[in-house]
């Protein structure tokens, strides 16, 4: 007759164990304060920049979702697949440490807005340009640990740049030759509306700004310092 009430009370102990389990698995939380978040953030950039799959996968969290400057949505997939292949022709290099750097907590995540310069070096060609990128990370708690959840870019337009300058930008227009007769690379420039687009990327955001509102300094287009020998074709 003593058995029935054990097993209830062994049961109703499971219960309350595993009550108190839940309760301390939910007390395991993230240092929230802008220093580790900030040192998180940086891990994560340090990976990127290494192409280190193991180190991004680990930072990531599983339900990543990416919105880049040009509204290419990506999940933790996808980016775990661009970072195990080659690099490629075009290398991207942004500055180690960001600017402006906001870091919200609320609703159990971290937010990080900031900004911070880039630039895309072409192997081929030897040149390079450049422009600042505002960007937004939400990192959310997972069993101690911040991880990165979702990621948002949005391109900051040339702060040189003067609202005169759409009046020029057909200066900017033609067919470029990089080094001796080309041998360096050759790129074309077309006008859509007041941007100017690197010739089968219409329909994409705008690549250059001009630094300048004077056709001399074509050749800086996009923030190039002119280390090049540029041949300009009508």
């Amino acid at each position: 007759m003593t058995a029935r009430p054990l097993s209830v009370a062994f049961v109703v102990l499971l219960s309350f164990l595993h009550a108190l389990a839940q309760q301390n698995q939910a007390a395991i939380s993230c240092p929230a304060t802008e220093q580790a978040v900030r040192e998180v953030s940086h891990q994560i950039w340090t990976a990127h920049r290494n192409r280190d799959v193991a180190a991004y996968d680990k930072l990531v969290d599983d339900s990543f979702i990416s919105i880049d400057d040009g509204g290419v949505r990506k999940r933790k997939p996808d980016v775990l697949a661009e970072l195990r292949k080659p690099e490629g022709n075009i290398h991207t290099d942004t500055d180690e440490q960001p600017e402006d750097v906001q870091v919200v907590f609320a609703g159990g995540v971290a937010i990080v807005n900031q900004t911070k310069h880039w630039t895309d070096y072409d192997k081929k060609s030897g040149t390079s340009w450049g422009a600042a990128s505002r960007t937004t990370r939400v990192l959310t708690c997972t069993n101690g640990e911040w991880k990165l959840v979702a990621f948002h870019e949005t391109d900051i337009p040339n702060k040189d740049r003067k609202s005169s300058a759409n009046d020029h930008l057909d200066d900017y227009v033609g067919h470029y030759r990089f080094g001796e007769n080309g041998d360096k690379g050759e790129l074309s420039i077309v006008r859509k509306d007041d941007r100017l687009l690197r010739l089968g990327q219409v329909g994409k955001p705008p690549n250059f700004f001009p630094a300048s509102t004077t056709p001399s300094s074509a050749e800086r287009m996009g923030g190039w310092r002119g280390s090049f020998a540029i041949d300009r074709v009508r």
